[in-house]
């Protein structure tokens, strides 16, 4: 199952709307998406406009993938069960958040394992195809920190 969420705090018709289009295309998979408050509902998916920390919990277990907006509480929730996201960061001058950190957050995450980011909806497909088939992302992002920096923050600790 693929799981589409757009977190808690605004609506994301942009990527609801991609999302329900990419579904009657892709038979061989099921999704689900959470939808918050926003004004579009998908007729190619089943949806919720909200789900308890509980049933969202059950929803990211069950996700092979999961799609969602460039927020750190589905990173970290993705990370939590050990699956592969891609982000599709809101953007600010369409009118999708207050400020363009979520374009930051995906640059920085970029390119780290389990995570794939999507800057250009019409490349959903393409990513959605690529994130599955990927073992190395499906394996999931690592909950610990780099070795290196654990060095270096032992190094520093010992030192003071």
């Amino acid at each position: 199952m693929i799981f589409v969420t757009i977190g808690s705090l605004f609506p994301f018709d942009r990527m609801v709307r991609r999302m329900d289009e990419i579904a009657p295309t892709m038979p061989s998979q099921t999704f689900f998406a959470q939808i918050g408050d926003g004004t579009y509902e998908p007729s190619n998916m089943p949806f919720a406009r909200l789900l308890s920390r509980r049933e969202f919990i059950a929803k990211m277990d069950e996700a092979s993938l999961i799609v969602a907006h460039a927020g750190m509480g589905s990173v970290i929730s993705a990370m939590d069960v050990g699956k592969p996201i891609i982000l599709l960061p809101r953007v600010l001058e369409w009118g999708e958040h207050t400020t363009d950190h979520q374009m930051a957050t995906a640059r920085w995450l970029q390119g780290r394992p389990g995570v794939h980011v999507c800057f250009d909806d019409a490349l959903l497909p393409a990513m959605i195809e690529t994130a599955l088939a990927d073992q190395v992302s499906n394996q999931g992002m690592s909950k610990t920190a780099p070795e290196n920096f654990i060095a270096r923050l032992r190094e520093y600790i010992a030192s003071a």
